[in-house]
């Protein structure tokens, strides 16, 4: 039987990887469990569109007589990654994917997070929102606090190529705005893995800590 490993997680246990020696399907990309019978990932087709990904889906798995099968799909939104994490601290899994989209209320292509839940028949839309504060390039979550909701942290735009680092937490229905970095140059990529989140890129790897309202980046040269 294929191993499972931890993905980035955030008060909850979530894994990715092959499922085990059962007639499965491929793996989907940014594979995670909902629960012991349920994983959810991207199906991407490997097409882009300006260095973006296009036509790929959001889908669901559940393990049935023995089979891994395809019970949800949710096409159109032009998916790129899916975090699972709690952001409301219900102790339930919430599905974040980022997508590349237009919005009722900004109608240009760009990078939006949408966060779902899973009923056990299909996802549920939970928050749709056009934006964050700024535009963002990538994004992770985590429960840097221990206080069982993970944070979103993303990784915005700034003026000349810079970019930035500001994190979110859930209020109700929506996001609200915690903190942010000093703007840096040379960063391109957000991971989070239990409560550290990094930032890393031509400029170097750093560690982003929240300190009194500000997310400080340790390591590396200064900005």
């Amino acid at each position: 039987m294929s191993l499972l490993r931890p993905v980035v997680l955030i008060g909850l246990i979530g894994l990715v990887g092959p499922i085990g020696a059962l007639a499965a399907p491929p793996p989907l990309a940014w594979q995670a469990r909902l629960n012991a019978n349920t994983v959810v990932g991207l199906r991407l087709t490997g097409r882009t569109d300006h260095g973006h990904a296009v036509g790929g889906e959001i889908v669901v798995r559940k393990l049935t007589n023995g089979a891994w099968r395809d019970v949800w799909k949710q096409p159109k939104l032009n998916p790129w990654k899916l975090i699972v994490a709690d952001v409301d601290g219900d102790k339930r899994p919430d599905i974040l994917v980022g997508v590349w989209k237009k919005s009722p209320y900004d109608k240009v292509m760009e990078k939006r997070v949408f966060v779902y839940s899973w009923n056990g028949v299909r996802l549920m839309p939970k928050w749709l929102g056009s934006r964050l504060s700024r535009r963002f390039d990538d994004f992770a979550a985590s429960d840097v606090d221990g206080d069982g909701m993970a944070e979103i942290f993303a990784l915005e735009r700034c003026a000349g190529g810079r970019r930035r680092v500001a994190e979110y937490r859930w209020l109700s229905f929506g996001f609200e705005w915690l903190a942010c970095s000093a703007e840096r140059s040379g960063i391109g990529k957000i991971v989070a893995k239990g409560r550290t989140v990094t930032v890393s890129g031509p400029g170097g790897t750093f560690r982003v800590r929240p300190s009194k309202g500000i997310l400080r980046f340790e390591g590396g040269p200064r900005p």
